[in-house]
């Protein structure tokens, strides 16, 4: 493999950095940096990702999206469906080299249920969790509720992962920032380089299962000695290292860059199908002006899809469809009900609402993310709509990390607010209406935007309560048409993006979710 001078002062800057003709070296470019080893206190997607590496987790889906043990060696769950009783596999170890006990799973979990949508859920049906011994834990509901399994077995954020009880015990509104682990890598803290560089090495200590590996469960076996996660902000300048085997593995591959894989050896670019998203604008119901619902659906007036698929996909329409559905396109719960002000642009009732409910020319502050491909477009497409619409906006160049970061401000955008971000919450997430977040409806307990529904709340509960798919549908359907009149985000299209893929590596799980155990580098 050549190293380019280009890469390596962006990628790596001043780190020291292993020869590149290492085989035993898997690099990868994901969408944002490494900034932050806390699955709980974040649901970014990219820490969501590195952080696979480095824990495991109780239950995992399969490529069934069946619930199957994974840190569990089983689970018997009583006549009345009331106690669930966990027993650990053997072998379980953490980085430090403590054994993973029943009161670490269960501090996990109850600091995981602080946070997450589903979790908190299952925590207020439960009547209680505790360690029998330390092989052995005991979930014991109030009611039964057929999402137990599926909520400590989901595989995306908030993942609930395992980690030592003394870091569990820490409020997840302040970040684990010690990652220890029980998975099949450890990231090597003294390498660390945020904003350049995350390192990870294979833990001798880690005791696959014996299955093979299927989705997020079975074996996960480490193929590689060491892991690198790579910041290169510039997409061409990740794109120049995939092609010269500077790397192995990038996230998204733009649209328009496709071509730049055409005749080329090195690597390819694959329609990565099952990790489908959509381009969501997320809305903050604290801070003035969408603290207003009329200025809410006049920002949905103000938009539409296709300017901002074809801006993040050019003229690869088979990377895209047009898509209002809360629970996606394609999929049980798709509906059409209540589309109308996000499929139909209306520049003239947009601004007819605004007048309507007084709006004062309160800027919208646009953090305009330039470190990835996709939302750079989407963002150049954004501000010309607002203004044409009639709202004043400030824009403002960020990149991911900051606004995964400040998004989590309930303050003032003068004292680090925020109004809209744009994010993809993918297929898995939101096809559920356990764990799609727009649908919770949770106020200041809810993801990000906050917005705040009782009726959305009533709903959930009564899915979750329900095993009749034609009950699940009507609930779902009444779950769209009371989503999109709150507005807790702006669906923009359904996307299909790409990944980058070294062709020298196999066994690559095709998952919604990147996993990089069972890939290895092909012999020669």
């Amino acid at each position: 493999m050549k190293t380019s001078a280009l890469f390596l002062a962006a990628a790596l800057a001043s780190a020291a950095a292993p020869a590149f003709a290492d085989d035993s070296v898997l690099r990868l470019r994901m969408n944002g940096d490494i900034n932050s080893v806390d699955p709980i206190s974040t649901t970014n997607y990219t820490i969501r990702n590195a952080s696979y590496l480095i824990y495991d987790v109780l239950f995992a889906l399969d490529e069934n999206f069946e619930v199957r043990p994974q840190m569990a060696e089983s689970v018997d769950i009583s006549d009345d469906d009331l106690v669930y009783t966990i027993t650990l596999r053997e072998g379980l170890t953490f980085h430090d080299g403590s054994p993973v006990t029943a009161d670490d799973a269960v501090a996990s979990l109850q600091r995981w249920g602080k946070v997450d949508g589903l979790g908190k859920i299952m925590f207020s049906k439960m009547d209680s969790i505790e360690a029998a011994d330390d092989k052995t834990l005991v979930i014991t509901m109030a009611e039964p509720w057929a999402q137990v399994l599926p909520a400590i077995g989901k595989i995306s954020s908030n993942i609930p992962v395992i980690m030592p009880k003394r870091l569990a015990e820490q409020d997840p509104g302040n970040p684990v920032t010690e990652p220890v682990g029980s998975g099949p890598y450890r990231l090597l803290v003294d390498e660390w380089v945020p904003g350049s560089i995350a390192p990870y090495e294979k833990f001798e200590g880690y005791v696959p299962r014996d299955e093979p590996a299927s989705m997020a469960a079975g074996g996960k076996v480490a193929g590689f000695d060491r892991i690198e996660i790579v910041n290169i902000p510039d997409t061409a300048t990740a794109i120049d290292a995939l092609l010269a085997g500077e790397i192995d593995w990038m996230e998204e591959v733009p649209a328009d860059m496709l071509p730049l894989f055409e005749g080329q050896n090195e690597a390819v670019a694959e329609p990565a199908l099952q990790s489908g998203n959509s381009l969501q604008l997320v809305v903050n119901h604290l801070n003035p002006p969408f603290d207003n619902p009329k200025i809410r659906h006049a920002l949905q007036l103000a938009l539409e899809q296709e300017p901002f698929m074809q801006a993040m996909n050019g003229d690869n329409t088979d990377l895209y469809e047009i898509c209002a559905a809360v629970f996606f396109c394609n999929t049980p719960f798709e509906s059409d009900v209540n589309t109308d002000r996000v499929l139909t642009r209306d520049v003239e009732a947009a601004k007819a609402l605004l007048e309507e409910a007084g709006y004062d020319g309160t800027p919208v502050h646009i953090m305009h993310v330039t470190d990835i491909a996709g939302q750079d477009a989407a963002y150049s497409v954004l501000k010309p709509m607002l203004e044409e619409a009639g709202f004043v906006v400030d824009e403002q160049i960020a990149d991911w990390a900051t606004v995964s970061t400040r998004r989590a401000s309930k303050e003032p955008v003068a004292d680090g607010g925020w109004n809209l971000f744009f994010t993809g919450w993918g297929y898995v997430d939101q096809i559920n209406p356990m764990t799609n977040v727009y649908v919770a409806g949770a106020c200041e307990d809810g993801w990000f935007g906050w917005a705040c529904s009782e009726e959305l709340q009533a709903l959930r509960e009564q899915f979750a309560a329900t095993s009749d798919p034609e009950e699940q549908k009507l609930l779902a359907t009444r779950m769209q048409e009371v989503t999109h009149d709150l507005v807790p985000y702006v669906p923009l299209g359904q996307v299909y993006p790409s990944q980058g893929l070294s062709t020298d590596l196999e066994g690559y799980i095709e998952s919604p979710v990147p996993f990089f155990w069972n890939v290895s580098r092909a012999e020669n």
